[in-house]
């Protein structure tokens, strides 16, 4: 037999006998609604092979979990208009319910186990990516600017006031400069015996270079100083390419001096 749920107009395929002879309370498992059930009077009587018997029951029947019907007539039409209906309000259960009809149940065993979780990897932005070059390139630049100075500046002279207002020495005072063709001699000046160092100042590198002063040290054949003075050529800058003469000179200078070594004030050799 087919039952029709009176709210939301479900149907169910059952067998007659679970509904039994007096009827009993059957409840909608779409839109819980309950109500009493009975056995259409139209319903043909079982036949019986043998005369029938009363035998009273020594327990109530089982419930018997009805199927849905599939077919799609026996379905109630979907009117996406309507309003949905109302919730139920809560029923009190009987001594002996009858469970919801389930088109599909679906047991969840004890031995199921839930998927694990892995903990999604952190991705590199483009953003992070871009930062990281333009410190890259900063970090090139300055290195660049402090390991290659001298030659930044050899080839471009103004840009020893940058290093300069920056606090940064680029090179020693002496450097593209050359001492060249060095002449110590011995003469009398005034009777006087003197020594006379010549030589000349050369600008070797690609701009103009300021003359530091030079320093004159006179040595014996063991190599120790004797006697050691300054002294300037007279021209503040050279050119590039420039060379500049010197000539300076010691009055009675100590008789086991054997040799004379001129540099610049910077301690760098000639």
């Amino acid at each position: 037999m087919i039952l029709t749920c009176p709210s939301c107009a479900t149907r169910y395929v059952v067998d007659p006998k679970a509904i039994g002879a007096s009827g009993r309370t059957v409840r909608c498992a779409r839109c819980h609604k309950s109500w009493h059930q009975e056995v259409p009077e139209d319903l043909p009587p079982p036949r019986l092979s043998r005369p029938f018997e009363y035998v009273p029951d020594p327990e109530p029947p089982p419930p018997v979990m009805p199927t849905v019907s599939s077919s799609y007539e026996d379905r109630p039409a979907f009117d996406p208009f309507a309003e949905p209906d109302p919730e139920p309000e809560p029923e009190e259960e009987a001594a002996d319910p009858m469970p919801s009809f389930m088109a599909r149940p679906e047991p969840i065993g004890g031995n199921r186990q839930l998927p694990a979780l892995h903990s999604p990897k952190p991705r590199i932005s483009k953003f992070m990516i871009g930062w990281a070059a333009l410190v890259l390139v900063l970090v090139l630049l300055i290195a660049g600017l402090w390991f290659a100075r001298s030659p930044l500046v050899a080839a471009w002279p103004p840009l020893e006031r940058l290093y300069t207002l920056a606090g940064i020495q680029v090179d020693a005072p002496s450097f593209g400069l050359e001492i060249r063709n060095l002449t110590p001699a011995f003469s009398k000046i005034d009777n006087t015996p003197t020594l006379v160092v010549a030589g000349e100042v050369a600008n070797t590198s690609g701009g103009v270079r300021k003359v530091p002063a030079l320093r004159v040290s006179l040595k014996n054949a063991k190599g120790d100083v004797l006697k050691t003075w300054d002294f300037t050529i007279g021209r503040d800058e050279l050119l590039a390419g420039e060379t500049a003469p010197f000539q300076t000179s010691i009055a009675t200078p100590p008789a086991d001096a054997s040799s004379a070594v001129v540099v610049f004030t910077d301690g760098s050799p000639g």
